[in-house]
């Protein structure tokens, strides 16, 4: 994508904030009309001092305009802050529902760390991006739009200076741009590295203390900050190049621009306030040129994570959740059939191959079979976490392939291998199972797990929170809550991993 389509996109997540947005904006061209006058009424307070007439009101004027340009970028700087900040969070919601809504196989393709590091850098850098479009960048470009007709009828030969000074700053950006395009994607690459091995790392750091694994998982950090700076600093290098460029470039302008001004003033073809008020204007062009500049800079930083995000959004418009057509499964009795079900994992060529068995209402059936062979499997193709490549799964009868997700799911209490905690109380994990229930429910629910006793006996009991995964909790009490959790959905059909 080129950094137009980048930004484009990114401003179009202001949608919904359709009316402030238009107010904000509307303010922003009314400054950009006062900050060109500024300079054009400060050259003419000092033409009325020379010629000592109309000094006072010129002057009432001036400072006039200069309270209104501060006290209007204060409210306009507000409300852009408020908003840029609220569209981040709602932003972070709906894509968190998306992706929390994905495949289960998506999921284990882009891996957990690489999503919640796109999420939340993306969401830190659009924020970033609405907020210089509603406080600055809206406001550079009308005033640049305007600066140019304005200078050129203030004075075509001085003005010539300044269009060649945005000329050359154009010339650099392009070219600084086009030479770390593919260092900054390197950048991107090597920081979510350094992401995925924190978050890897501090999830089991219960493993890398058993096994004395501390100072080697820091130093294998410390690789790949070296990694993250190797390909970060020829990139500094290249945007340090380009300032100082941009600067010996506008300092040589300016000097240009005084030293014509004060010939031009010498042969009477220009007064002293005309100087002085293209001088402003000269330095105003150039600080919306820094701007500019600085513009360019970060959507160029934030380019990597950005086209991360807008993939992560595609994928889960592009994934339809059900097939049109799709029906509700209703009052189940439980009858499964497993018909000739084949199903192969792209990555390992392993799965399941050719399973037929049948599972009347009210029936226990016990699939056994050594680690691999795909227990976990049938359970997920069951719930249609993964697809058959052939083959027919039937629950009453009807082909879950027909079926929507939800109302499938809904059927299914499963249990899995790993007991899924969330960092919340022991009351909250078995609601999950049901969020309507009453304590009762729950209470019987946990009884019937054999879970009550332990629950009780902790000093915050039904309330005590479980910690991050589980961790204050003993292998056995997670699973026990886990099966509370599946008795309380009551469910037609128990699936224990």
């Amino acid at each position: 994508m080129s950094l137009f389509e980048i930004y484009w996109r990114a401003l179009r997540y202001l949608a919904p904030a359709k009316r402030p947005v238009f107010f904000i904006c509307a303010a922003n061209i009314v400054l950009a009309f006062v900050t060109v006058a500024e300079p054009i009424l400060f050259g003419k307070v000092i033409q009325s001092i020379s010629d000592s007439s109309g000094t006072a009101t010129t002057l009432a004027m001036w400072a006039g305009l200069g309270v209104f340009n501060i006290v209007a970028f204060v409210l306009v700087a507000r409300e852009a802050d408020r908003l840029a900040h609220r569209r981040r969070l709602e932003v972070l919601e709906q894509s968190f529902s998306r992706v929390i809504a994905l495949p289960l196989s998506w999921h284990q393709a882009h891996g957990s760390s690489n999503v919640i590091h796109t999420l939340l850098r993306a969401t830190d850098t659009l924020a970033t991006l609405w907020l210089e479009f509603m406080r600055q960048h809206l406001s550079t470009a009308v005033a640049l739009t305007l600066m140019i007709p304005t200078a050129l009828a203030m004075d075509v030969r001085l003005s010539i200076v300044l269009i060649a000074l945005g000329v050359l700053y154009f010339i650099i950006g392009r070219v600084v741009t086009y030479k770390t395009k593919s260092g900054q994607t390197a950048v991107e690459a090597h920081n979510h590295n350094v992401f995925s091995h924190l978050s890897d790392s501090i999830s089991n750091v219960a493993v890398l203390q058993s096994y004395n694994r501390v100072h080697e998982e820091a130093r294998a950090l410390q690789d790949l900050a070296k990694r993250v700076l190797s390909a970060q600093y020829p990139v500094l290098d290249w945007w340090a190049l380009a300032s100082a460029l941009n600067r010996v470039a506008s300092t040589v302008s300016m000097m240009i621009v005084l030293m014509l001004g004060a010939y031009f003033v010498s042969r009477g073809e220009l007064r002293v306030g005309d100087v002085i008020a293209f001088t402003g204007f000269a330095q105003l062009l150039i600080s919306r040129l820094d701007q500019i500049s600085q513009f360019v800079n970060q959507i160029f930083d934030g380019r990597a994570r950005l086209e991360k995000f807008y993939e992560l959004e595609d994928a889960g418009k592009d994934i339809k959740e059900d097939d049109d057509g799709a029906v509700d499964l209703e009052n189940v009795s439980g009858h499964i059939v497993f018909d000739n079900v084949n199903y192969l994992f792209s990555a390992s060529g392993q799965g399941v191959h050719n399973i037929s068995f049948e599972v009347k209402p009210g029936q226990t059936v016990a699939i056994v079979g050594p680690t691999g062979s795909g227990k976990t499997t049938l359970l997920n193709l069951l719930q249609r976490v993964y697809e058959p490549n052939s083959g027919r799964i039937l629950i009453d009868g009807v082909d879950v392939k027909t079926v929507r997700r939800k109302s499938l799911r809904q059927s299914i209490a499963t249990v899995f291998q790993d007991a899924g905690m969330f960092n919340r109380s022991i009351e909250a994990n078995i609601r999950l199972g049901n969020e309507n229930a009453c304590n009762r429910e729950i209470h019987e629910a946990a009884a019937a797990a054999a879970a009550e006793e332990f629950i009780l006996a902790k000093s915050g009991g039904y309330d005590t929170m479980v910690g991050e995964r589980g961790t204050q909790l003993s292998g056995g009490e997670r699973q026990r809550i886990a099966i509370a959790r599946a008795i309380l959905k009551n469910a037609p059909i128990l699936g224990l991993d």
